[in-house]
């Protein structure tokens, strides 16, 4: 005997509530081993590293992060939540790394480092302005006084490109657009003095050599609270190269 309509729509909907409620179920359990999992591989992979003190402890520890990344085998140091937490109410930097603007050149990702590791000042070219070398000079004094300065250009740099080309327009008066004409004026003393010709590729690595050495120079001799940290071996400065297609650090003065 056929069955109610009623029953039929009341055992369907019934159906349906179990069907949802069961699939509603697996959803959360997949939900909480997904969680459980996430969990799992933080704890696993996330490592948490003393801060070196010393400059050639923290050169040792930069240049084995450099070496990671080249490889591929980044340890991704300090970067869980726990260390964030940490370092809400005080960040514990143990140097500053002034590099250039670029997009491809970011100091943590290169040195493998995390949260509250490196201060990081940058600017096309890695010239200085006076505003960069206060935030330097706060980087050096207490409480922080980070025992390194990193001062690193990289190959293939725009900015040191583009100067060499306006001194190729003008020699006598190189010149960029707006207010990029301030790194170009800092640069073109620099290529002066390395007597190189044209913007290829070999002219422009010459010169970012020679500028992030004479940036290192220049630091010490506009201020006089690095100078003195400098001078009582409080902070070391180092000039370095970065590559853009090996990825690898090389330090011009260590």
């Amino acid at each position: 005997m056929p069955q109610p309509i009623d029953s039929v729509v009341n055992t369907s909907a019934t159906s349906r509530r179990k069907l949802i409620a069961g699939a509603t179920g697996l959803l959360a359990l997949a939900g909480l081993s997904a969680c459980a999992n996430e969990k799992t591989v933080q704890a696993t992979t996330a490592k948490h590293v003393p801060a070196p003190k010393t400059s050639d402890d923290v050169l040792i520890e930069l240049t084995e992060g450099n070496k990671r990344f080249v490889a591929g085998q980044v340890q991704r140091p300090n970067q869980d939540s726990h260390r964030r937490d940490e370092q809400a109410e005080h960040q514990s930097p143990f140097a500053l790394v002034h590099g250039c603007v670029d997009s491809r050149v970011t100091p943590e990702m290169l040195f493998d480092q995390g949260i509250g590791d490196l201060f990081v000042t940058r600017t096309a070219g890695a010239v200085l302005d006076d505003t960069l070398v206060g935030s330097m000079e706060f980087a050096v004094s207490a409480p922080y006084s980070v025992p390194l300065l990193v001062i690193l250009g990289h190959t293939a740099c725009g900015a040191v490109t583009g100067t060499l080309k306006a001194m190729e327009a003008n020699p006598e008066d190189p010149a960029l657009p707006g207010e990029m004409d301030d790194f170009a004026k800092q640069i073109a003393p620099v290529a002066r003095r390395q007597k190189v010709s044209g913007s290829g590729s070999e002219a422009v690595d010459q010169v970012v050599k020679a500028n992030a050495l004479a940036v290192a120079r220049q630091l010490v001799e506009r201020s006089a609270i690095i100078s003195k940290a400098v001078e009582e071996k409080r902070t070391r400065i180092v000039p370095a190269l970065y590559d853009l297609e090996s990825g690898e650090v090389s330090w011009l003065e260590a």
